[in-house]
């Protein structure tokens, strides 16, 4: 296909957007980087808001998520504050603009199904049945992994190559889905020696019950096709059907042993199901805050029925099946087990440990490195904008698809000017025309911008109490201890590494789940603090408690402000890379596409750019 096919949206276009999005921007800076462990120490709702938290709720919570609209005119941001006090005194303008200044409706976003209407003649064809992969993961890692898995399989295709380099591959899920499901060699890169070691574990894991399971399905494949002395191949899994109407014949097994478990006499379905069983249970026992285990329909394929047979390497049958074998079939069988190997050898998910930045030489870490695909799901703070580094520095790199999270972690240039000197590769501005503006976003509305507008307005991201009981807990903390928040942020920047280490141990922001109550929470977290905690009583706690609960919902309100703003902070992060790859030369398709739907994973735009073929 030609990449001219594929919609494009110029380079002029994305610095209009970002002109646009930075004027905005700064003029709601004040909500975006007010920061809620100093919500009532530094009274920020009476300072900055003139609406009650009631009408913010009401008003916040009925309005419609952020879809694509007809603007007419650019929405005033003038009238959103007021002159005089600079409080936020039009709500309903505040609303209209941060809608308009979101990806969907500046216009720069180009829609998934466009892409894959471009795609549609690489593209592998569609089963009839459902493909779900929530056996061994959960609803959204299945929903994230199933759409990206085909996307990237078709820009391999469409650029020719079968190897992917996966950054900040995590547990591996992307990764081990592409070379089963798609005969792709995908090498996964972590810089977590912990993630690495536990993708390698899942994976053994996997193997070892598609054995079981690839070994009944060929048993009975055969059975139905050839008479049992003649037969000599094993089927796809990807062409078997799920049909619980179908009558499997038994296979004279006298017994099966897998991990000391002994599974008698009985159909090669059953075996299947048990196999099934087993898998999900071992993931389940690994890590059982992220499966899903759904019940699956009788018309939907399970990851274990849609991974291709050579994506592992069987075993020769069991030595407890009694069957004499002629000349002819021992060859036959050679034969196939050479295949089945060669064709594992090729397509196979290697984890890796290192720590990748953008002067790191690929090579150095793979040592069969070849023209490949870079992917990244939801790669953490500075490895999104050093992939689309390493991706436009290495000729051997021809296509990229990056989806970035932790926005809160990326470094930036003109908010840090202490590290000018010792910082090579900023995570912000990447690009020219915002380095050249010394734009800076800050830290918290950074923060901001991982906030979820979807998960809030279907009531699952509303603060927490954790954030209420750190917001008080501030308060006592100044009123008892003389310790401000913005004390310690003074002294992590300016403290030695050795300082800096012992002030980074001393957050709290894990103790609140570990607390049985509001005291409690305090208590832990002032002994973290290093601070004396029998200066306080318990009741002396909670009449901080009661003094503060009526005012939560002004917390509440607020989040619900700052998480209006955060579809436009995240766009002025991903127009920022993208108009780093549109100043490149070389290039052949660059966008920024909407690949998940934002319900399930709100971190949903990718990144994605093809080199010319």
């Amino acid at each position: 296909m030609m990449l001219t096919q594929l919609p494009e949206i110029s380079s002029d276009q994305v610095k209009e957007a970002i002109r646009k999005l930075v004027q905005f921007l700064q003029a709601t800076l004040r909500i975006s980087d007010a920061h809620t462990v100093d919500f009532y120490t530094e009274d920020v709702w009476n300072k900055l808001v003139a609406i009650s938290p009631d009408t913010v709720l009401s008003s916040l919570s009925q309005h419609p998520r952020t879809s694509v609209r007809e603007y007419s005119d650019i929405p005033d941001v003038s009238s959103i504050f007021s002159d005089a006090t600079q409080k936020l005194v039009n709500l309903d303008a505040f609303v209209e603009a941060s809608q308009y200044h979101s990806l969907v409706n500046l216009g720069v976003c180009t829609p998934v199904d466009e892409l894959l209407d471009a795609f549609s003649i690489q593209r592998r064809p569609k089963t009839e049945t459902e493909v779900k992969a929530d056996q061994f993961m959960n609803d959204k890692k299945s929903h994230e992994v199933l759409i990206m898995s085909d996307l990237v399989d078709t820009v391999a295709n469409i650029c020719g190559v079968k190897q992917v380099i996966d950054l900040g591959a995590g547990k591996g899920y992307l990764s081990s889905y592409l070379s089963m499901r798609y005969d792709l060699k995908v090498y996964g890169i972590d810089s977590s020696h912990t993630n690495t070691d536990g993708a390698k574990k899942r994976n053994r894991k996997l193997k070892k019950y598609w054995q079981v399971y690839e070994t009944n399905t060929s048993k009975t494949s055969r059975e139905h096709t050839f008479d049992q002395k003649k037969a000599s191949s094993l089927p796809k899994a990807s062409s078997l059907e799920v049909n619980t109407n179908r009558s499997f014949s038994k296979p004279q097994i006298s017994s099966l042993t897998l991990e000391g478990l002994s599974i008698s006499d009985s159909t090669a379905a059953d075996n299947i199901n048990v196999a099934k069983d087993l898998f999900k249970k071992e993931i389940h026992k690994e890590d059982c805050t992220t499966i899903d285990r759904a019940d699956v329909s009788e018309t939907t394929l399970s990851f274990l029925d849609v991974l291709p047979s050579g994506a592992v390497e069987l075993p020769l049958e069991s030595n407890s099946v009694i069957k004499v074998l002629s000349e002819q079939e021992r060859a036959q069988r050679k034969e196939n087990n050479l295949k089945l190997k060669r064709q594992s050898e090729s397509n196979v998910y290697k984890p890796l440990t290192s720590y990748v930045t953008a002067e790191t030489e690929l090579r150095d870490i793979i040592t069969d490195f070849e023209e490949a695909i870079m992917v990244g799901l939801h790669t953490c703070g500075d490895l999104a904008p050093n992939t689309l580094r390493i991706y436009t520095s290495k000729p051997e790199i021809k296509a990229v698809c990056s989806v970035g999270c932790c926005y809160h972690l990326l470094s930036e240039e003109f908010d840090s000017p202490d590290k000018a000197k010792t910082v090579e590769a900023w995570g912000f501005p990447l690009s020219q025309f915002l380095k050249k503006n010394c734009c800076c976003i800050g830290r918290n509305a950074r923060m901001s911008a991982c906030l979820a507008l979807e998960r809030v307005a279907v009531g699952q991201g509303l603060p927490s109490e954790s954030l209420f009981y750190r917001a008080v807990l501030q308060v006592i903390c100044r009123d008892v201890y003389g310790i401000t928040q913005r004390e310690w942020q003074k002294l992590q920047k300016t403290s030695t590494s050795d300082l800096k280490d012992k002030v980074s141990e001393q957050r709290v922001g894990k103790i609140y789940a570990k607390s049985t109550s509001f005291a409690d929470y305090v208590r832990k977290s002032l002994r973290k603090l290093g601070q004396d905690d029998s200066k306080l009583s318990d009741q002396q706690i909670r009449d901080y408690f009661e003094t503060f609960k009526h005012r939560k919902i002004e917390l509440e309100a607020f989040n619900m402000l700052k998480v209006s703003l955060a579809p436009c902070i995240e766009a002025l992060i991903l127009l920022d890379r993208l108009c780093y790859l549109k100043e490149q030369e070389g290039l052949g398709w660059s966008g920024v596409v909407r690949l998940f739907d934002p319900v399930k994973s709100p971190r949903c735009y990718a990144v994605i750019s093809l080199k010319p073929l």
